[in-house]
C-alpha cells in the first residue's frame, strides 16, 4: 500500500482536541484501519495534545500544534510537533503502578499507556520544535 498521510493543525486549545480525534479517525475509517490503530491514534493525540497544552508554554498566545498521521506497509506512524519547552516525555520513569491509587504521583500514565501500546517511541528536537513519533504494525 502507498504511504498515505493525513496532517492536521491544532491550537493549543483544548477544544480543538475532539475535531483532531473525529478527523483522524474518520481518515483512518476511509483507509479501513483496524479499530486498535483508532483507539491508539486518538489516544495519542488526547495524550501528547494535551500535554502540550498544559506545560509546553510560558505565554497565553495562540500556538500550533501538528499531528501527522501516516499509514504505509501495515504500519502506523503518528508525529505531534509542538514549539513548546523542549521536553523529551520518553525521559520519564514508569509510573510505580504497585502503590494505591492515592499514593501514585498525578501524571506519567499517558505516556506509560502509549509507550507499552505502541511498538516504538523516539522524541527529536529539530529546530527550536518537540516531535514525539510513535509506530503501531497492524495486520
Amino acid at each position: 500500500m502507498e504511504n498515505q498521510t493525513l496532517i492536521l493543525q491544532v491550537k493549543n486549545n483544548f477544544d480543538d482536541i475532539p475535531a483532531a480525534n473525529e478527523a483522524a479517525s474518520v481518515w483512518l475509517g476511509d483507509r479501513n484501519a483496524p479499530p486498535a490503530i483508532d483507539y491508539l491514534a486518538n489516544l495519542a493525540i488526547e495524550e501528547l495534545v494535551t500535554n502540550c497544552i498544559k506545560y509546553g508554554y510560558d505565554d497565553a498566545g495562540e500556538h500550533q500544534v501538528q499531528i501527522t498521521l501516516s499509514l504505509a506497509d501495515s504500519q502506523m506512524q503518528l508525529t505531534v510537533t509542538d514549539d513548546g519547552h523542549a521536553f523529551n516525555p520518553l525521559d520519564l520513569p514508569p509510573p510505580d503502578t504497585n502503590l494505591p491509587v492515592e499514593e501514585r504521583p498525578i501524571g506519567g500514565l499517558g505516556i506509560h499507556l502509549l509507550r507499552q501500546m505502541s511498538d516504538r517511541m523516539e522524541y527529536v528536537r529539530i529546530d527550536g520544535k518537540n516531535q514525539l513519533t510513535l509506530w503501531k504494525r497492524y495486520t
